[in-house]
């Protein structure tokens, strides 16, 4: 059914409506401001990050030179229709009724299209309003004849420099390829890259892969060949007509490249690009702006000259250097490396220097104990396997012998085979031999057997076999295939030897590590009776002692010499700075040593760190106990205590976050410790392997009494921590692989209220 409408009237009355609705808006927004800058931009570069970046340069450095208010508006037009008579009418419509009655001082135009759409509409949107150019190329400077009150810092997209940039860091390149799009800017720009690399075509093969769908052009960039670059231009549309911004289709297009991507502007830096010699948008932003303040002031456009382009910088993104296995001793010197990832050592070096100092000796002592129980457990062995050697080579009558022929089957056994099992040889051929094999390891050995046989390979495996006496032995079986005397293959042979002895000699090198751990939970329990003797001798000396002092300094100060005030008020001061030494000393205490945990008990202790935190730190710890069993042994509050404390301490110092939780709570034969927080998070795996001190302390403690201890954290999604201690001493330390369970559902994680939750 028609409406009787055409489509472009339509168009033409949605325009004007909208005209219509915005000239009351801009007449009720007040008084004229002082001076009105428009800033124009092409409609399809809102929100690309070259964009955001000219845009805020634009306004910080009005803020902060201006000395009168400057009103800036953006205005986005829609330069890729320009062909469309009754969209422009209607666009220009608009933008008259919405600056009608204003004054425009000055209007700046970024990238050419917008400098096109400005330079042809001014007379009828801005009359008499001077422009500034920005984020235009000098090559499109030159080729305009620009009025006289149009000035502006050229840029210089600098296609060659980056080219040569990216051929020194890859000099075997064989085949570079173009990338741009399909929108005219593309096309543009696509053809004067064939005009600056046409020079090179006799030493590099360029293939130019514009205007092709983006789904086309992933798929062809993920399987180059070898010795091939990419040259990224940019991509607006692509073949199949559908908008991008450059920046975003980069992204997408380094996510599955197989080849390094370079390009010209600063805002690939960190989306795809290994680097180039780029412009940055943000000095444009500041360029622009800066002609733009000396008119305002009352310069004449016309008297200023068009400078020369702005200087170019060589730039990186360094986690494409990581993925790419390039250097950055390979690098031309001057350029920029962005997004470096500072190690652990790069960041916390004095503080690992400072720890490792103070452990210094303990570790000595640990690795000379160490070294002694090794020495001798080495020698043990090394007499046991001699003793075993001399007794093989003295009588080999107890080996056990056997021989199976071409169906895998047992054809033999010797005589101490026999005597070791107290079975028939009949009872042995076949897959009878089999039957005396402990049932745990029979699948094993008969997988092992049966794959060498069919590889005719040597093999050898350690099974246990069991003895005439119903005792089970460990057997070390070695078979080696058998060639008849034909040269054909026969069988195999085998001999068996009993290595019991050497397997409660493993046994006992594990006991041996047990006893090692148990002396590293002794040694950190000295270094708790060390740090309370400290803490005593520091409160009831030093700290006495300084208080003394503190009250005679008052005496002097309430009876001060009657010649002079002024000494009354430096002995004062003096007393003051005295009281707060005894008040750091006292606080040096009770970080050495918790006392309030003895005197008071764990909740109160944690309660008191929590708050001590929250003063002195800035860290808001939310902290809820329930059904916390009155009586929880020293060592069992103590470790919880400490575990605490380094915790949060951890939050302040690399969590990124000013929340905390920590819950304690009693469950069935043990209490429970949870601490979450929603900070940056970090590799659990790869802090493992650093070999992080405070992990490792929280580890060793919990061991002592026999605790669990979970840890769950990914980079920026927090940090969970679960901790089970059992109300009773345990038997022997829990096994390393039972505390290094991945995760639990019901961690403490923190709420949007700061509550904790599971």
């Amino acid at each position: 059914m028609s409406t009787g409408i055409s489509p472009p009237r339509f168009r033409s009355l949605v325009w004007a409506i909208l005209a219509l609705i915005c000239l009351p808006l801009v007449a009720a927004a007040g008084p004229e401001a002082s001076k009105l800058v428009v800033v124009v931009y092409p409609d399809d570069t809102d929100g690309a990050p070259g964009t955001i970046l000219v845009n805020r340069a634009i306004r910080s450095t009005f803020a902060s030179q201006s000395a009168v208010q400057i009103d800036v508006r953006n205005e986005y037009v829609g330069t890729v229709r320009l062909r469309d008579p009754e969209f422009v009418q209607a666009q220009v419509a608009l933008l008259r009724h919405k600056y009608a009655g204003r004054k425009v001082d000055l209007v700046i135009a970024g990238l050419s299209s917008a400098l096109d759409f400005t330079l042809k509409y001014r007379d009828q949107l801005f009359p008499g309003a001077p422009i500034v150019f920005v984020a235009v190329d000098q090559r499109e400077v030159e080729s305009r004849h620009l009025p006289p009150d149009v000035v502006g810092v050229p840029i210089r997209m600098d296609l060659d420099s980056t080219l040569d940039l990216a051929l020194r860091l890859h000099p075997n390149t064989r085949r570079v390829y173009v990338i741009a799009g399909s929108a005219p800017f593309d096309t543009a720009w696509a053809a004067e890259a064939r005009r600056t690399f046409g020079h090179r075509a006799d030493r590099l093969e360029f293939v130019y892969l514009t205007g092709l769908p983006m789904d086309e052009l992933v798929e062809r960039t993920a399987s180059l060949p070898e010795q091939s670059i990419i040259y990224y231009l940019h991509i607006h549309k692509d073949g199949a007509g559908k908008s991008f911004v450059p920046s975003e289709a980069l992204e997408r297009l380094a996510a599955s490249a197989n080849s390094p991507i370079y390009g010209h502007v600063d805002t690939y830096v960190g989306r795809g690009i290994v680097g180039g010699h780029v412009f940055s948008f943000e000095t444009e932003g500041n360029n622009a702006a800066s002609l733009a303040l000396r008119i305002l002031a009352g310069e004449n456009p016309e008297s200023i000259k068009i400078p020369q382009a702005s200087a170019n910088t060589d730039m990186y993104d360094w986690r494409q250097l990581q993925r790419w296995g390039i250097s950055e001793q390979s690098l031309p010197p001057g350029g920029v490396v962005r997004h470096k990832e500072q190690s652990f050592w790069d960041e916390h070096r004095w503080q690992v220097v400072g720890a490792i100092t103070i452990c210094v000796v303990q570790t000595l002592l640990i690795v000379g104990l160490l070294i002694q129980r090794v020495k001798r457990r080495r020698a043990e062995l090394a007499r046991r396997e001699s003793e075993t050697r001399f007794g093989l080579m003295a009588d080999a009558a107890p080996t056990l012998m056997w021989a199976s022929g071409l169906d895998k089957g047992c054809t033999y056994v010797n005589r101490p085979w026999l005597e070791f099992t107290g079975r028939r040889p009949e009872q042995e051929v076949g897959t009878g031999w089999s039957e005396s094999i402990h049932p745990d390891d029979l699948m094993r050995c008969l997988n092992i057997y049966s794959s060498h046989f069919d590889a005719r390979e040597p093999f050898e495996m350690v099974y246990r076999l069991r003895r005439h006496d119903g005792e089970y032995r460990w057997i070390l079986d070695r078979g080696v295939p058998r060639i008849g005397p034909n040269g054909d293959f026969a069988g195999y042979i085998g001999a068996c030897t009993d290595i019991t002895a050497r397997r409660q000699a493993e046994d006992g090198l594990l006991a041996s590590q047990k006893e090692l751990r148990l002396l590293t939970g002794r040694l950190l329990e000295a270094q708790e009776v060390e740090r309370r003797r400290i803490a005593r001798e520091l409160h009831d000396d030093l700290n006495q002692g300084l208080a003394l002092l503190s009250i005679e300094l008052d005496l002097l100060g309430q009876k001060p010499p009657a010649s002079t005030r002024e000494v009354t008020s430096n002995i004062l001061g003096l007393s003051t700075r005295v009281k707060e030494l005894s008040s750091a000393v006292h606080d040096l205490s009770h970080q050495l040593h918790p006392s309030k945990l003895e005197q008071l008990g764990l909740v109160t202790a944690i309660r008191a760190l929590c708050a001590e935190l929250r003063h002195h730190q800035g860290l808001e710890v939310t902290f809820t106990h329930h059904d916390v069993p009155d009586a929880i042994p020293h060592g069992t509050a103590l470790c919880l205590y400490r575990i605490v404390q380094e915790a949060l301490r951890n939050v302040v110092k690399h969590g990124e976050t000013e929340q905390a939780v920590v819950a304690l709570s009693g469950i069935p034969g043990g209490i429970r410790l949870r601490i979450g927080d929603n900070g940056a998070g970090f590799d659990v795996t790869s802090a493992q392997g650093n070999g992080g001190l405070g992990l490792v302390s929280m580890r060793e403690r919990l061991n002592l009494v026999g605790g669990q201890m979970v840890i769950d954290s990914r980079p920026g999604r927090g940090t969970r921590i679960d901790v089970r201690v059992p109300l009773r001493e345990p038997a022997e330390p829990v096994p390393e692989n039972a505390r290094a369970t991945p995760h639990e559902p019901d961690l403490v994680t923190t709420g949007a209220n700061g509550d904790p939750s599971q």
